[in-house]
């Protein structure tokens, strides 16, 4: 099967990160300042006060970084500080305090092996999304929010059916696949310093997932506060939230501001099971007959509908 070239694959860029013994090697995520990103990521010495937020990308960051912030915050306010900058991936780090100070939440969608250490052993919570969802939400991101911010032309006018076959079986794409991020985090979720979940669950079950994170980073926040917690992050009211919270600012670069206002692009839809508003029949037969070979299939309990009798 020939397979679509990410335009920003390591094949073009030639940066990776690397586990300490060579064994992962995961495409970097490349911008103008990436020599600075890459050596604040090496020189960083960790904060005792702080939580990491690992998931792949499109798979949940955004809603769950907001549900930890209002943890730490002790309030169902939402957060009006400039989240990218504790995205580690694109944002300096020798940079951060001077947008969110300790105790915060530091996010980065690539797989722990290839971090540096001083980013291993943290209390970290992982989000993980079903891949047919997955795949929806990272080509509506690359292929039409980030059309007109980066030119890409080829690529932001690929056709779903073909994105889809790049998202499931490619390797040499920003973060690495889908898949082997998956591979590398699951087998963590016996560590006591790693609560796995996901996203649909937190969708469906908002306040017994919240609570999970409570208890996990803490926080000893009251039911009252993870009921709040849970209404105010609702999908509707955190996008609507978000849109109004729209602001400039001038210490960011061009492209963070263009993505800013976008922000009712990055708040799409949230919904489980959007995929079938996607997927051709092909499409699914493809993704299926992926899954039955994949080993962890059987193993991790993917949800792909909301239940009929789910209030979501």
């Amino acid at each position: 099967m020939a397979l679509y070239q990410h335009p920003w694959g390591a094949s073009v860029t030639n940066e990776y990160f690397i586990s300490d013994d060579g064994t992962v090697k995961v495409p970097a995520r490349v911008k103008d300042d990436f020599a600075t990103l890459r050596r604040d990521l090496l020189e960083y010495k960790w904060d005792s006060r702080d939580f990491l937020l690992s998931s792949y990308f499109k798979n949940g960051t955004h809603y769950v970084w907001e549900i930890m912030m209002m943890l730490i915050q002790g309030s169902a306010e939402y957060v009006n500080l400039f989240k990218e900058a504790c995205m580690i991936d694109m944002f300096p780090l020798s940079k951060v305090d001077q947008f969110i100070p300790s105790p915060r939440v530091l996010n980065s969608h690539y797989c722990l092996d290839v971090l540096p250490r001083e980013f291993r052993g943290r209390k970290t919570v992982v989000v993980i999304r079903n891949p047919k969802d997955s795949a929806v939400s990272a080509y509506h991101h690359e292929c039409k929010m980030l059309k007109g911010i980066i030119r890409h032309e080829e690529f932001t006018n690929l056709p779903f059916s073909e994105y889809l076959k790049m998202h499931i079986f490619g390797r040499d794409r920003p973060y690495g696949n889908y898949f082997d991020y998956i591979e590398h985090m699951w087998p963590l979720r016996d560590d006591p310093n790693v609560l796995i979940l996901f996203f649909e669950n937190i969708k469906m079950n908002p306040v017994e997932n919240i609570q999970k994170i409570n208890e996990f980073m803490g926080t000893q926040r009251s039911p009252e506060l993870i009921q709040q917690i849970a209404d105010a992050t609702s999908f509707n009211n955190m996008k609507a939230a978000k849109i109004s919270q729209k602001k400039q600012n001038a210490v960011l670069s061009e492209s963070f501001m263009k993505i800013t206002n976008k922000v009712d692009q990055m708040y799409r839809k949230g919904q489980i099971g959007d995929w079938k508003n996607h997927f051709t029949v092909a499409d699914n037969e493809m993704v299926d007959e992926f899954l039955a070979k994949w080993p962890l299939s059987k193993e991790i309990p993917f949800v792909y509908e909301v239940p009929a009798d789910s209030t979501e």
